[in-house]
């Protein structure tokens, strides 16, 4: 088996089918899009939060913070290091992408955060709510930046932090048919996120957008490297506050001598994380190198993004292989835990927190137990017997999700 599709392939298909479909009906795209006259930087104004800052209910401290922070290797919040755990929230079994469009998406995202909370994890990764066949509404997206905001509020209410990962942006460049690897096209939109969430302390850092396709010679690395110096620039000049990653890589053993592609993207200025996904035996024996590199550097080092299907196995394996992994799910778990910890990793997220049972689905949730127990295990803030005892008293109560 291989992992699921990487962004850069799922990107390039969707440009291919979208581009095609225009060509052969003859049609124009109808999103409205603005060409601005500096540096041919495109605007989508549909797609974009409002221009003023979000407001929490009960917000005090007038953007003041604190503010997660790194201190070298270390991720440091009020003062004292802090470890992050958490998944990514991937609303798969109602809809995907889709599901953001919805006003009653906010029941589903407290859910999830109630789940996430009773196994002591204190980090949610909101990922993909556009989708690269998106056709572009205005209603749509002033609805999915409600939720998105819903989402950042209702984290915060718990005392869960936000890893802002805005690579959804890529597919919705795809979908109107854009280069997602032009940073023209996110020049407009990264101001106006970093306007809107510059005073949102519950934020442990941005997210722009990982899996890059591994250049092939050093021309393609240094326009990869430069598109990644460019979009890091730029939101840090709208939010100084918060902390950047270019994006969590992977194939990062596609390299050479002379294309040291993730060493100069990992090294950028406003690249404050060493940010990688882990879904293959490459992937965990690079860990201890991408390690040493992020020491090197003096940069905190995170595991954006890991999982395996349900079709491995919860507690033993399958028979299955998968990226020439022949484990079982919890094993490849603690895998991922004991070796990060070993090298020094200070956050970690999985794919995905969520209901679905089924081979090909990689979500975790009560009903894989032996996983579960591992993220238990490896949770920065232990449950307790009584709150464990109520998730799963919870979980039975909505199975419907």
């Amino acid at each position: 088996m291989k992992r699921p599709m990487s962004l850069c392939k799922r990107i390039c298909i969707g440009m291919l089918v979208t581009l095609t479909l225009l060509a052969s009906s003859g049609c124009r795209i109808t999103t409205s899009v603005t060409q601005t006259k500096e540096g041919g930087n495109v605007n989508f104004p549909f797609a974009l939060p409002s221009s003023t800052p979000l407001i929490c209910p009960n917000d005090q401290g007038d953007g003041q913070g604190p503010f997660v922070s790194e201190d070298a290797t270390r991720l440091i919040y009020q003062g004292k290091p802090l470890k992050l755990s958490g998944y990514a929230f991937y609303p798969d079994k109602i809809g995907g992408s889709s599901a953001w469009y919805k006003p009653g998406f906010t029941n589903y995202i407290d859910y999830i955060l109630d789940m996430g909370a009773q196994a002591g994890q204190n980090l949610i990764r909101p990922t993909d709510f556009w989708g690269t066949h998106y056709h572009d509404q205005k209603q749509h997206d002033v609805t999915i930046w409600k939720n998105l905001d819903y989402l950042v509020c209702a984290a915060k209410q718990r005392g869960i932090f936000v890893a802002m990962d805005v690579s959804a942006f890529g597919h919705f460049l795809v979908s109107q048919g854009r280069d997602p690897y032009d940073a023209g096209n996110w020049i407009t939109f990264l101001d106006a996120v970093g306007r809107h969430y510059v005073n949102q302390s519950s934020i442990a850092f941005y997210s722009i957008l990982g899996e890059p396709p591994p250049p092939k010679n050093p021309a393609a690395m240094n326009k990869i490297v430069e598109f990644y110096r460019a979009v890091t620039g730029e939101l840090r000049k709208a939010d100084g506050k918060h902390l950047i990653t270019a994006g969590a890589f992977n194939h990062m053993e596609e390299e050479t001598p002379q294309t040291p592609w993730w060493q100069n993207i990992y090294s950028l200025p406003n690249n404050d994380i060493v940010a990688f996904k882990t879904y293959s035996l490459d992937d965990l024996n690079l860990i201890p190198k991408i390690s040493a590199f992020a020491k090197g550097l003096g940069k905190p080092l995170v595991d954006e993004e890991f999982g395996l299907p349900q079709s491995m196995g919860d507690a033993s394996n399958t028979g299955e292989v998968y990226n020439n992994l022949q484990t079982s799910r919890a094993q490849f778990y603690e895998d991922v835990y004991s070796i990060g910890e070993q090298a020094g990793v200070v956050g970690f997220a999985f794919w995905d927190l969520g209901s679905d049972i089924r081979g090909n689905s990689y979500q975790v949730n009560p009903n894989t137990p032996a996983v579960w127990q591992v993220i238990l295990r490896y949770a920065p803030d232990k449950p307790t017997a009584a709150s464990t005892a109520y998730a799963a008293l919870r979980w039975r109560l909505a199975h419907h999700y």
